[in-house]
Order: C-alpha cells, then sequence, then structure tokens
C-alpha cells in the first residue's frame, strides 16, 4: 500500500511541500500527519463504500451488477489515464500556483 501510495500523485503531493520547509522537523511533522491523514480518508471511503454497496447487494443480484459497475469503472479510468499518458496531455495540465 505504501509503495502504490507514493507511486501516484498523492506522493509528490506529500513531499514537494515537505521539502520547501527547509525544516526537518517540520517536514517530518508535515509527512507524517499527510500520511494519518490519507489513511483516515482511504478507511473512511472503503468502510462507507462497503456500507452502501452491502446495502445494495441486499437486494438480489444487485451485488453482482456492483461488482460489475465497480471494476468496468476501474478499467476505465485506467485506460483513460494510460492515453492521457500516452498522448502527453497530463504533462501540459498545470497546477495553478506552482
Amino acid at each position: 500500500g505504501i509503495v502504490h501510495g507514493v507511486a501516484g500523485p498523492g506522493g509528490v503531493l506529500g513531499v514537494i511541500p515537505a521539502v520547501h520547509l527547509h525544516n526537518s522537523f517540520l517536514a517530518f511533522t508535515y509527512l507524517l500527519t499527510f500520511c494519518i491523514t490519507s489513511m483516515i480518508v482511504m478507511g473512511c471511503f472503503a468502510v462507507t463504500y462497503g456500507r452502501v454497496t452491502k446495502r445494495i447487494s441486499d437486494k438480489g443480484d444487485l451485488e453482482y451488477k456492483v461488482e460489475l459497475f465497480s471494476a468496468a469503472l476501474c478499467v476505465i479510468v485506467g485506460i483513460t489515464w494510460l492515453t492521457l499518458i500516452h498522448f502527453g496531455i497530463l504533462d501540459k495540465i498545470e497546477i495553478k500556483g506552482t
């Protein structure tokens, strides 16, 4: 999970501000709170998603449809991400304030 998290844009968002602090204690504190907050938010999302899908799945064959929708959404996001990378569109996206 840690390697997966660092591989995504969240790792960059966690490291860049810490580097600009120029203070080891503040940088460590920032990274620690960033990691803890990320884990809490991901956990809350997982619990919420699990409860919602559990309620929905109690209604017959809807469980299969929810699983199919979730899987299809993951594939669509992955294909979109790879396509944007392939055509260099992600490189052109500018973040305001940087």
